[in-house]
């Protein structure tokens, strides 16, 4: 790290600590805990002795050091005597033990999860395995170090020891000043890209109150506006989803327009009326509910959710299931902006998130019908007056190789994830995710900076209040990188507010660009140029972006129209380690869509696997040569099978 680089950071520190908000150190690292210290220990609770204020803890993995003992004994001191009701049997903890510094050889240095770090101290030298804690860490100091979850903590450690871990203390992602493509007379509520002439590149759609507006991507990142050409001047419509409905072959896909589908014919769209017509329409979207791989229209009206199935017949209407589907019961809520995912449980299964003002999951059971799951960890956000969900998003944004739920609030967050048959809300685990946020009610799970970890934007929909990002830094952890660059996300983008927001690659270099539908009724192109950032790396430049520099994007397609929406894309090493796993489901929430090719920024060279479920239930397998050597961007193309 350069002089300049690093005074810029102790600055940034101390504005940041100045304010009273929790920042993360840039110079106390986990990485940088590990180095001082002469072992590192990752051990599992096996016992808690409340009478003897004792912790008997076995030895899972010595992570650093030479460490012979498989059980260790902790005692805890009067100061943190409130350790043993809150460590529980099964619980991890990690113990750095023994500072390299001379005279400090029997310290410790513990985390056990939910930002508990103790400090502690071998009893006797010759016994090892007898600790204590004496005291509990500062918070403010340490949460810029890790608050996160302790088996996430243990996951880093143990990718520490392989030399493959990755947990930025700064945001290594730039987005180029915007570029505005047009402005309609009213707010623009639902924006989209998608290739629509079939030419490769992304194209852009906008809709509002005062018209549909779409701009074709030229040579030259020019944009034209080919509205009147297409035949949609004069359609009005809050919510737009792109899909192939039911052509079978590849070709430029069609448009469902606040329910209204239209179908691609010749140089332009033509209405059609398969979809039945919906009232108190909210919102709609294209989404996979019944498993047979066609795009399905699920759509939220004002009196509650309904599902209108694609029959995959060309010509067919849509079939209207939502009795059949169960969700025409009370339970089942009203009024709510819906997201959808198939595969939520890894084996095909369909989970639904319904934006009610407490905010609702559901999944499809066995019977085919959809039920609410318990989620306490919404009911107890209920209490704050005029508080309600937005629309959620489905990502793998707590593990690599599970889906969660983030769901926004008008203030703050929740990040739902599957724990044993139970709904947990982690958000409180996942560092500067906790921190206040006003109105931020429309979400979009994208890998912003190309590092391999998803990442969340969240839109206000409301007048000059800013949209707010999270960039994940792996192991559960986010930060918001305005706080750390003000160059990210140059206003006047972000600043105005938006209520539309799609994530696609536009110029072809590998990374996820932002097209915003402002309140203002300004649509704005956001270029990513976070790969300018890895450019004239030196040994000095710090282990993270080295190893960003050395990241190498593989830009998945799925060929064929069946089976894409709502597909599963999941990246293996060649130890069968999950490295990123991708849904399709388009961000289609509030009336927005994201398109194009799938990105998976791959940070290791190696060979890798890739394994393709798609939302019909077929899957297939590539067996993928990830050099560091090749090309920044490695474009696949996955066939449909037959």
């Amino acid at each position: 790290m350069s002089v300049l680089r690093c005074l810029l950071c102790l600055l940034v520190l101390l504005v940041a600590c100045s304010r009273g908000l929790a920042v993360i150190n840039p110079f106390e690292q986990p990485v940088q805990q590990v180095e001082k210290y002469r072992g590192v220990l990752v051990l599992r609770v096996t016992a808690v002795d409340t009478k003897a204020r004792s912790i008997t803890a076995s030895v899972k993995r010595v992570v650093k050091g030479a460490f012979t003992p498989t059980e260790v004994c902790i005692r805890t001191g009067s100061d943190v005597e409130e350790a043993l009701f809150g460590i529980g049997s099964g619980r991890l903890v990690v113990a750095f033990v023994g500072k390299t510094i001379r005279r400090h050889e029997d310290e410790l240095l513990c985390y056990a999860g939910g930002g508990a770090w103790y400090f502690g101290k071998m009893t006797d030298p010759s016994k090892p395995a007898e600790w204590e804690w004496t005291s509990l860490g500062p918070a403010n100091s340490f949460y810029g170090i890790f608050n996160g979850s302790a088996e996430r903590f243990a996951e880093m450690m143990e990718d520490i020891a392989d030399n493959r871990d990755y947990f930025p203390a700064q945001p290594y992602c730039r987005f180029h000043s915007p570029r505005e493509l047009g402005k309609l007379d009213q707010p623009v509520r639902g924006v989209a890209l998608a290739d629509l002439d079939g030419d490769g590149r992304l194209d852009a759609i906008a809709t509002s109150a005062a018209g549909v507006r779409i701009w074709l991507q030229r040579d030259g990142l020019r944009f034209e506006d080919a509205t009147a050409v297409l035949g949609l001047a004069g359609v009005k419509a809050s919510s737009v989803a792109v899909a192939k409905v039911d052509v079978a072959a590849d070709g430029p896909p069609d448009l469902l327009l606040d329910g209204v589908l239209w179908l691609r014919s010749g140089t332009g769209f033509v209405r059609t009326d398969r979809v039945p017509a919906i009232s108190g329409l909210i919102s709609a979207s294209f989404a996979e509910m019944d498993g047979d791989g066609w795009p399905d229209v699920l759509a939220a009206t004002t009196s509650g959710v309904r599902i209108f199935l694609n029959p995959g017949k060309p010509g067919a209407p849509f079939i209207d299931a939502t009795g059949r589907l169960g969700l025409d019961r009370p339970e089942c809520g009203a009024g709510a902006l819906a997201a959808a995912m198939s595969d939520w449980d890894g084996q095909g299964g369909t989970a639904l998130f319904l934006g009610t003002p407490q905010g609702m999951l559901l999944s499809r059971g066995k019977d085919g019908v959809f039920h609410p799951l318990k989620t306490p960890a919404l009911d107890l956000k209920t209490t704050t007056p005029g508080q309600r969900t937005g629309g959620a998003v489905f990502g793998a944004l707590w593990q690599r190789g599970a889906a969660s739920v983030l769901v926004p609030r008008e203030s703050g967050f929740a990040l739902l994830v599957s724990n044993q048959d139970r709904i947990l809300d982690v958000i409180s685990s996942c560092n500067e995710t906790s921190e206040p946020a006003a109105r931020q009610l429309w979400t979009l799970a994208e890998d912003l900076n190309a590092d391999g970890e998803v990442d969340i934007y969240t839109a206000s929909g409301v007048p000059d209040v800013a949209d707010v990002c999270h960039l994940n830094r792996g192991y559960g952890s986010y930060m918001r990188p305005m706080k750390y660059d003000a160059k990210v996300f140059p206003e006047p983008g972000y600043a105005t507010g938006s209520w539309g927001v799609a994530a696609g690659d536009v110029d072809g270099d590998g990374t996820a660009d932002l097209l915003l539908g402002g309140c203002d009724g300004t649509v704005r192109l956001l270029l990513n140029d976070s790969l300018a950032l890895r450019r004239d790396i030196n040994q000095g430049s710090g282990i993270y972006l080295r190893r960003l520099a050395a990241a190498r994007v593989v830009a998945v397609e799925l060929a064929g129209p069946r089976g894409r929406v709502g597909a599963t894309l999941t990246l293996q090493d060649a130890k069968s380690r999950v490295i990123a796993k991708r849904y399709l489901n388009g961000n289609g929430v509030a009336g927005s869509w994201s398109g194009g090719t799938t990105a998976i920024a791959v940070r290791e060279a190696g060979a890798y696997t890739l394994q393709v479920r798609r939302s019909d239930g077929s899957t297939s397998t590539v067996p993928l040569i990830v050099e560091s050597t090749q090309p920044q961007v490695k474009r696949i193309v996955v066939k449909q099978m037959p």
